[in-house]
C-alpha cells in the first residue's frame, strides 16, 4: 500500500487532488477565525445536533475529512458502513460519559455529508465503532500528529523540518525519536518493525507473523502510530487488550501494561471467534504510514498540497501559512477567463471556488514537465519505501509551502486525429464544439450515425462523450472526471455554481450516467427541479441502459428520492440490457425480501401504484 504499492500511491494522489476542496478548507478556517463554528460545520458539510454543539465547539470538519479513511478501489468517496468516535484529547472516558459519534455514510456513491451526533460510550459496542483521537479534528491538537507517527519535536520520519525529503543514506542514522521511526519502516521483517517500535513480541502457537510481501494490510501499518494509539486510548478508556483486525480470520492483539506493549498475532476461528468479537477494535487505515509524507517523497504532490493545518503539523520548520479567505465571487466570470485558453495554455484552480479561475503560460511548469491531470509531473521519482530521493529534488523550500491554486488539466482545445488530420475540439464545462468542422459537416455525420453508419475522428469523440461506445482522448477524459470529481466532493452548492457558469447539464460519466443517475450524491429537492428545467431527461439510459429509477430501486436509494423520481415521470416499465425493468426487478427480487426499510417498501408501493 502507501509507500509500497504505486497504484496505492496514485490513488491517494487522486484523493488529495479531490476530496478536501480548497474553498471548504478557505471557508472553514474563515469561519474558525472569527469563531463561528456553526459556519466552519456548514462549510464542512457537517450535520451537527444540539447535543454535539453543546460537547464541543473545537472540530475543524475539514482536518476531519482530510483524515477520513477512504473507500478506494477507485473511489475518492469516505468509507462506508463506518462508526467513529472522536475522542477527546486527554479526556477519561468512562460509560457514562457522552462522546461524540460519527455516522459514516452507507454508499460510496451517495452524499459526502455527515452527521455528527452523541451517545453516552457505556451504550456503544466498543468492538463496533472506531476511535478518532483528537489530533485528527480537533485543529488545537494537530500538532501531535506528528509525535503520533515518531516524528521528534523538530521533524517528521524522512524530512527534515522544513519538509525536504532526506537521502536515503541518512535515513535512521540519529537518536531522536523520527530516527527511530526511519528504522521502523526501514525493518527487513514485520515482526521486526514491530520490536523497533517498542513492542514486545509475543507468539502464539501456529500463528507466524508474515512476512512484507505476503499480507496487504500489514504492510500499510505503521507499528509506531499503532503503539501510540493503544497507549493512548488505554490511558483514555481504561481498557488494556485492544485488536487490529487484519481481514478475517487474522488480527493483532495488543496488550497494554503501563508503557509496554505486548502485540501478538492471533487468528480468530473457531471457539475463539465470538470472544474476539467483544474486543475494543482498532481500524488499520486509522493507524498506517501517513500517506501524506510517501506522497510527498514518490514526488506525486508538493507540500504545498497538503492541508495547511497538517502541513505544519508534519514540517515544523516551515513558517505557519494560514489559509486567507477570499472572496467567493461567482463562478461564471472565472470559468468565461478560461474559456480562452488555448492548446498552449495551462488553468490553474481558484482557492476560493475551486474551479478553473485563470489562464496562465504552460511553460511555467518547465520544460520537463507536463500537465497531467491536475497535478505538474515532470521526470521519474522512486516511489519505494524510502525510495533513494536526494534531498532537494522534490521542491519543498519554504517558498513552496504556501497554499498556492494547483494546476489543472489543459483546457480550451483538444487534438482528435480526423480524416488523416490534426483537428482541434474546444472544451468548455463539459461543452464539446468541434471548431474545425462547418454546421452542413455535422449535420451530415450526424444524420449517418442516425441511420447506423460509421462516424470516425471528432464525430467519433462527440459521440463517446455523450455516452456511446468509443474512445475518448485522454485530455477530455480528464476533462470530465475532474468535473465530476468537484461535484462529488463540492455537493450540491458545486453543482448549481458549474450549471449557472454553463455547464452542459447532459454530461454523462464514464458509464455513460448523467446528473440524473447520480442525484444520490446531491440533494434532490434542490438539485432534480433545476435538472428538469434543463431539459434533462428523467427516462435516460446509461451503458447499461439502466435509468436512474431502475438504479434507486435496485440500490434502494433514499425513499423520497424514489418517490421524487417517480413523481417527475420516471417510467418503471423501461428495460434494460438485460431486458429487466424496474417493475420487473420489484416482482422477481423485492418480493422475496423480508428485510426491508419499511420507508423503502412505502416507496415501492408508491412506485406500482402510480405505474398501474
Amino acid at each position: 500500500m502507501s509507500g509500497h504499492d504505486p497504484l496505492a500511491l496514485a490513488e491517494w494522489q487522486r484523493i488529495r487532488r479531490y476530496a478536501v476542496p480548497q474553498r471548504m478548507i478557505t471557508e472553514c478556517a474563515a469561519a474558525r477565525q472569527r469563531g463561528d463554528q456553526r459556519a466552519a460545520w456548514t462549510a464542512g458539510r457537517i450535520d451537527v445536533t444540539d447535543a454535539f454543539a453543546e460537547l464541543t465547539t473545537h472540530l475543524a470538519p475539514d482536518l476531519l475529512r482530510w483524515h477520513l479513511p477512504r473507500a478506494l478501489g477507485g473511489y475518492t468517496t469516505l468509507a462506508v458502513d463506518q462508526r467513529y468516535v472522536l475522542v477527546p484529547a486527554g479526556a477519561v472516558i468512562d460509560p457514562e460519559t457522552e462522546v461524540p459519534v460519527l455516522d459514516a455514510l452507507s454508499s460510496m456513491f451517495g452524499s459526502q455529508r455527515l452527521s455528527l451526533g452523541t451517545a453516552r460510550w457505556g451504550e456503544l459496542n466498543p468492538a463496533e465503532v472506531s476511535l478518532l483521537p483528537a489530533h485528527l479534528w480537533d485543529a488545537r491538537h494537530a500538532d501531535e500528529l506528528r509525535t503520533a507517527i515518531g516524528g521528534s519535536a523538530e521533524r517528521a520520519p524522512g524530512f527534515t523540518a522544513d519538509g525536504v525529503p532526506l537521502p536515503a543514506e541518512a535515513l535512521g542514522r540519529g537518536n531522536d525519536p523520527a530516527s527511530r521511526a526511519e528504522r521502523v519502516r526501514l525493518a527487513p521483517t514485520l515482526s521486526a518493525a514491530f520490536a523497533e517500535a517498542g513492542f514486545v513480541i509475543g507468539d502464539e502457537p501456529g500463528v507466524p507473523w508474515p512476512g512484507y510481501p505476503d499480507e496487504t494490510t500489514m504492510r500499510s501499518v505503521d507499528p509506531t502510530r499503532l503503539a501510540d494509539h493503544v497507549r493512548r486510548f488505554a490511558r483514555q478508556f481504561g481498557m488494556n487488550t485492544w485488536m487490529l483486525w487484519l481481514g478475517y480470520p487474522a488480527y493483532l492483539r495488543c496488550d497494554v501494561d503501563g508503557d509496554t506493549v505486548r502485540v501478538t498475532p492471533q487468528t480468530a476461528g473457531g471457539h475463539r471467534y465470538s470472544a474476539t468479537r467483544g474486543l475494543p477494535r482498532l481500524l488499520p487505515d486509522l493507524v498506517r504510514y501517513q500517506v501524506d509524507l510517501d506522497l510527498i517523497r514518490a514526488g506525486r504532490i508538493t507540500p504545498a498540497e497538503v492541508h495547511p493545518i497538517v502541513r505544519a503539523a508534519l514540517f515544523p520548520g516551515v513558517p505557519g501559512s494560514a489559509v486567507v479567505p477570499a472572496p467567493v465571487t461567482g463562478l461564471a466570470s472565472a470559468v468565461d477567463r478560461a474559456s480562452v485558453a488555448g492548446p498552449a495554455s495551462a488553468v490553474v484552480r481558484d482557492s476560493a471556488a475551486g474551479l478553473a479561475s485563470a489562464v496562465v503560460p504552460a511553460s511555467v511548469a518547465g520544460p520537463a514537465s507536463a500537465v497531467v491531470g491536475d497535478s505538474v509531473v515532470g521526470g521519474s521519482v522512486p516511489s519505494g519505501v524510502w525510495g533513494s530521493v536526494a534531498a532537494g529534488s522534490v521542491s519543498a523550500g519554504a517558498s513552496d509551502l504556501v497554499a498556492e491554486p494547483v494546476p489543472v488539466v489543459v483546457v480550451g482545445a483538444v487534438r482528435v486525429r480526423c480524416r488523416g488530420e490534426w483537428h482541434e475540439i474546444g472544451v468548455r464545462l463539459g461543452r464539446l464544439d468541434l471548431v474545425t468542422h462547418t454546421d452542413t459537416e455535422r449535420q451530415r455525420e450526424r444524420a449517418l450515425s442516425a441511420f447506423g453508419g460509421t462516424v470516425s475522428g471528432c464525430f467519433a469523440a462527440e459521440q463517446a462523450w455523450h455516452g456511446a461506445p468509443g474512445r475518448l482522448p485522454r485530455r477530455l477524459r480528464a476533462h470530465r472526471e475532474d468535473l465530476w470529481q468537484l461535484m462529488i466532493h463540492g455537493g450540491t452548492r458545486t453543482v448549481l455554481e458549474l450549471l449557472d457558469a454553463g455547464m452542459d447539464p447532459h454530461l454523462r460519466d464514464s458509464r455513460g450516467r448523467t446528473l440524473m443517475h447520480r442525484i444520490r450524491s446531491f440533494d434532490h429537492s434542490r438539485l432534480l427541479p433545476r435538472l428538469l428545467a434543463e431539459g434533462l431527461d428523467i427516462n435516460a439510459r446509461d451503458k447499461e441502459g439502466s435509468t436512474p429509477l431502475y438504479l434507486a430501486v435496485v440500490h434502494q436509494w433514499p425513499a423520497g428520492l424514489i418517490i421524487a423520481l417517480t413523481e417527475a415521470g420516471a417510467d418503471p416499465h423501461l428495460p434494460n440490457q438485460d431486458d429487466m425493468s424496474v417493475i420487473d426487478h420489484c416482482d422477481e427480487i423485492l418480493n422475496y425480501h423480508e428485510d426491508l426499510d419499511p420507508d423503502f417498501e412505502a416507496a415501492v408501493a408508491h412506485l406500482r401504484k402510480r405505474s398501474a
